[in-house]
């Protein structure tokens, strides 16, 4: 009982008194786990955030909720896809690309996470494009302050294109920079050349946790339940997140055979590669178990991400067909 009234109480006293009773009884019901609570504290969030608008309660929390999956979902892509080229980049020239010639099993391996990887994207870009149509409809007649969001990943990519330019510019030959080398090797490998490229590295992730948080906030500004569709001459009405939920769920599912992928990837090498596997051959010369094992640390979190935002969906989708 004090644990109901006190997560109760973590929701605006607008709302409590809309939605209190019978939000207490449906805790009453449906209370079970620690999950079940933090479940409901995210929620007291969302409704801090003024998500809560109109409708019942129930198909309230449906809508939002499944709003809340994909938006973790999406996060937790992004978080993948930092990880993903952090262990291409540890790969990449490294003796474990010709041993897949003759090694199956690290061959399945690394084409399993190729796989998984072509697989999430083509999830989240047909899920989100009924979602960024209605996105960019709403930010040209109604809601123009998120145009300036929008601009955010466009900005971001920009700006690694250009830094993406100068490091090839010092590269070929055609820009000199202090105690920047064209060339490096292992023995050979400059404090400026190191701060180069990392500097290239962390341009991509600010832009990519900028691009993210753009985009979260302009899904959560964003009123979208149904919306109507002129497909092939044909007015189609789509009820856009329970549309994208199911290619959200594909994607997160991708994200742990990648995650499966990665772990046998690591453990072969291990035993095939042991000098470059715990040698220095990582991001900048790191050590490559350190890199290894930034990326496999970034995949774990960002499954759990994921499949957390899809628990959440589903837990309303049941508590909204019970309702029915």
């Amino acid at each position: 009982m004090k644990l109901r009234r006190w997560l109760i109480g973590l929701y605006p006293r607008a709302w409590r008194q809309r939605y209190g009773e019978e939000f207490e009884a449906l805790l009453e019901e449906c209370l079970h786990s620690p999950l079940d609570a933090l479940d409901v504290a995210l929620g007291a969030l969302d409704a801090h955030l003024g998500l809560v608008q109109g409708g019942t309660w129930r198909s309230m929390n449906m809508v939002n909720k499944l709003r809340t999956a994909i938006l973790l979902v999406f996060a937790a892509y992004i978080g993948f896809i930092i990880a993903g080229l952090s262990l291409y980049g540890l790969v990449d020239d490294s003796p474990a690309i010709p041993l897949m010639r003759t090694d199956l099993a690290l061959s399945v391996a690394w084409h399993s996470l190729q796989a998984g990887a072509v697989i999430a994207l083509l999830a989240i870009v047909i899920g989100g494009l009924p979602l960024a149509i209605v996105v960019i409809r709403q930010a040209l007649s109604s809601r123009r302050r998120n145009l300036r969001l929008l601009l955010v990943p466009a900005i971001a990519f920009l700006v690694w294109v250009l830094y993406a330019l100068l490091v090839l510019a010092v590269a070929l030959g055609w820009l000199h920079l202090p105690g920047v080398l064209p060339t490096v090797s292992t023995q050979d490998f400059p404090v400026g050349n190191r701060l180069l490229l990392g500097g290239f590295m962390l341009i991509f992730v600010l832009g990519a946790f900028a691009s993210t948080a753009a985009v979260w906030k302009v899904l959560h500004d964003t009123e979208a339940d149904e919306e109507t569709f002129r497909l092939l001459g044909k007015s189609t009405t789509v009820r856009v997140y329970e549309y994208a939920f199911p290619l959200a769920a594909v994607a997160a599912f991708s994200m742990l055979v990648m995650l499966a992928a990665t772990l046998s990837f690591g453990w072969i090498t291990a035993s095939t590669l042991p000098d470059w596997f715990h040698g220095n051959f990582g991001l900048l010369l790191s050590r490559t178990t350190v890199s290894y094992g930034l990326s496999l640390a970034i995949m774990i979190v960002s499954t759990a991400v994921a499949f957390f935002g899809l628990a959440r969906g589903l837990s309303a989708r049941r508590l909204a067909e019970s309702a029915a």
